[in-house]
């Protein structure tokens, strides 16, 4: 049985020389260069939970992607970004440290990293700002 495994094995590799398993790993490498890595969908800002949250909501407005949906209380928002629909989740890690999760909502990773990059870049440059309540 090993034998005919192995004959087999070596007519294919004779009979088919320009396919061979390094090029399907390569090729498949190539793919995933669109797809975010994994570090690109949390980030930790040194501001409160709110304030967070309120910078995210003015980095969507200042790209003009569309607000569907926001929950001040669970510290959520749904938005529309390229015909995408992504989910923004803001947690409080401690009293002066804070988290953003960008995932998209359908889970098709298949999307520009440039995306995330623009709402960080944004609340970045923005984090000196803090948000205050008008009576």
């Amino acid at each position: 049985m090993k034998k005919i495994i192995l004959l087999l094995f070596l007519i294919n590799m004779f009979t088919f020389p320009n396919i061979t398993f390094a090029e399907a790993v390569i090729t498949s490498a190539n793919v995933s260069k669109s797809v975010p890595i994994a570090s690109d969908f949390t980030k930790t800002y040194k501001t409160s939970s709110e304030n967070l949250l309120y910078l995210l909501l003015a980095a969507i407005n200042e790209h003009n992607y569309s607000i569907e949906e926001i929950q001040f209380k669970t510290g959520s928002v749904l938005f529309k970004a390229y015909t995408k629909e992504f989910i923004a989740s803001v947690s409080a890690k401690d009293g002066y440290n804070s988290f953003i999760k960008i995932i998209p909502a359908d889970n098709n990773y298949n999307f520009s990293p440039s995306l995330l990059q623009k709402l960080h870049n944004y609340i970045d440059l923005n984090n000196n700002i803090i948000f205050q309540k008008v009576l």
